[in-house]
């Protein structure tokens, strides 16, 4: 069945129904309308040499304050040195959000702005390029035919294979991130030593994930002997619509697929979605794993939890300190893990990042976008990666000079871990069709409503006197995963 936008009150809708089964939906999924950003210009266009004419290449993208600023340098080292030799001047324009970058190409793809041309390279996301691959065919340049073929292998694979749509590429990758388990260490080891029977190990596959969170719920509940189940979580999980994709993916699901009129069409597995709902929902009920405040990384800060899944470059906003029982901020250390693997599948994790794409302005301009993107990727893609905690995306990994450039041993952490990850994992990216979004959030509202709603259910059941296994008798936890299923089933389809 064919995608379509959808409202708050359709996926409100689909997901009430279900409520008393596995806590429906809360809230709307609609991107919020904003007004487009002021573009603000790189001041780095180096000056003209007597009469010579200065090629401009313009470079749209959405980074902002200290991103932008490390971007800023490095287009000002560029027009500086290769592009002032080659009569070459890049222009970056940030446009303020990825909504804003994304109605602007609309606006100008459409026609609507008919004073704005088209710039010759933006950052890119797959579901704007396949999108725009659709409608405009011959707008973007296919960089397989344009690029040489030594160039492309300097590009770790995985990356680069998301950038081809209908066996043409289309996009090269700037700055990659993936997911990985980011523990509070200093918390984590004062766990382990009182408990030896786990170790780090055990942090491997979710279910040894399982066990060691539900160890830690009972050493925390322990330490206040006077109150009964108050026990802290161990863990959350950041974004629970990558969470999906990747346990999908690693189960063997594609989750969907193209039919020959290029429409989407769910390809839903009923035992894989009730399979990797009820490997984080039975835990959170009983209290294992969590979430209290916007970030996990606030949960964290609070100490309410010991740590999280999330993005590897979200290591370097990991808190520093965290809230001791009196609410003294003390000093903690960060661990940087794998994601876990579910037992008897695939190891796989999401990649996230943009990449670039090139409008077609012709072949000089085409050239020396082409140029400078190389230059920006592979001859100076450690030094964009690293300033923002994200991971070069050449093949080689880090040499140990690069790795002493990086001050911020989180961030080294981050990156080490996660270019490992990226090397032996399946690295899987998100949803690509038309209104990706709108299902995206549509899926990670329901299951996050899902959670809360039978959290406070199994809590009712123990302030009825219950026992954790009784409580966990009543839930019902089969018939919770049919329901969120069928939730799932109608965002797909409606």
């Amino acid at each position: 069945m064919g995608m379509r936008r959808l409202g708050m009150a359709s996926i409100t809708a689909l997901c009430i129904g279900a409520a008393v089964l596995a806590g429906g939906c809360a809230g709307g999924n609609k991107k919020a309308e904003s007004a487009p950003a002021q573009s603000e210009a790189s001041s780095v266009r180096p000056e003209t040499k007597g009469s010579d004419a200065v090629m401009t290449i313009e470079f749209w993208h959405y980074y902002n304050d200290a991103q932008k600023q490390h971007l800023d340098q490095l287009v000002k080292e560029y027009n500086d040195t290769l592009g002032l030799e080659r009569g070459v001047a890049v222009e970056a324009y940030s446009q303020g959000s990825i909504a804003d970058l994304t109605n602007k190409i609309d606006l100008v793809l459409n026609g609507t702005t008919n004073d704005v041309e088209m710039a010759n390279i933006v950052l890119a996301y797959r579901d704007m390029v396949v999108n725009t691959v659709k409608l405009h065919p011959d707008r973007l340049v296919e960089l397989g035919s344009v690029v040489p073929e030594a160039d492309l292998a300097q590009y770790n694979q995985a990356y680069l294979n998301e950038g081809y749509i209908d066996g043409k590429l289309y996009i090269l990758p700037v700055a990659k991130s993936t997911e990985l388990l980011l523990m509070n260490q200093t918390r984590l080891d004062e766990f382990l030593d009182s408990n030896p029977q786990y170790r780090e190990e055990s942090m491997e596959s979710w279910e040894g994930l399982e066990r060691m969170a539900e160890g830690y719920f009972q050493w925390t509940d322990s330490m206040t002997p006077e109150i009964d189940g108050d026990g802290k979580p161990f863990i959350g999980v950041d974004n629970l619509a990558n969470y999906f994709v990747a346990m999908n993916h690693a189960m063997g699901s594609d989750i969907y697929h193209y039919d020959g009129n290029g429409t989407m069409v769910p390809d839903l597995d009923k035992d894989i979605i009730e399979r990797l709902f009820l490997n984080y929902y039975e835990p959170f009920t009983k209290g294992y794993y969590g979430a209290n405040g916007r970030y996990r990384s606030d949960d964290v800060k609070q100490s309410y939890l010991a740590g999280y899944i999330g993005s590897s470059s979200s290591v370097l906003y990991f808190p520093e300190e965290v809230a001791d029982l009196d609410g003294n901020m003390v000093p903690v250390t960060t661990g940087v893990y794998q994601y876990p693997v579910m037992e008897g599948t695939s190891p796989t994790a999401i990649q996230q990042g943009a990449g670039v794409a090139v409008f077609n302005r012709g072949q000089e301009e085409n050239k020396a976008a082409l140029d400078f993107i190389r230059w920006l990727t592979i001859d100076r893609g450690f030094e964009l990666a690293t300033s923002m905690s994200y991971m070069p995306v050449d093949h080689n990994g880090m040499t140990e000079e690069q790795k002493q450039q990086i001050d911020d041993a989180r961030v080294l952490k981050g990156i080490e871990t996660g270019l490992k990850q990226s090397s032996s994992y399946q690295m899987v990216y998100g949803f690509d069709f038309e209104n990706s979004y709108d299902v995206r959030t549509g899926v990670d509202a329901c299951f996050s409503e899902a959670l809360s709603q039978g959290r406070m259910e199994f809590e009712e059941y123990l302030e009825r006197g219950m026992s954790m296994d009784e409580a966990a008798a009543s839930m019902e936890y089969g018939r919770k995963a049919e329901a969120f299923y069928e939730q799932v089933k109608a965002i797909f389809e409606e």
